[in-house]
């Protein structure tokens, strides 16, 4: 009985391990962003502009916060014509 659950205990282990590890790269790439968001569907901050990517909450942000200012975290990755963002969450922010 005492084999049985130390390696149970180590495969807990062993499993934990390689979830934890899986999931940093994941949470590395995560960015903050505030920005407008303008007509083109895009997020324009100082500087910068990044298109909003394919995402459910990405296109309810394009479609019905147009003009507004916006705290937006999600992805940025390298698109062919500038830099995306994949929206996970989003809120308003006062001026």
């Amino acid at each position: 009985m005492h084999k049985k659950f130390k390696k149970l205990m180590v495969n807990i282990v062993m499993i934990s391990i390689v979830l934890w590890l899986c999931t940093l790269p994941a949470l590395a790439d995560k960015v903050t962003l505030i920005g407008e968001v303008n007509d083109n569907q895009e997020i324009v901050t100082e500087g910068q502009i990044y298109t909003v990517g394919d995402s459910a909450v990405g296109d309810d942000l394009v479609r019905n916060y147009i003009s507004q200012r916006v705290k937006v975290v999600g992805r940025v990755v390298d698109g062919v014509e500038g830099k995306v963002i994949v929206v996970d969450f989003f809120e308003v922010v006062q001026e």
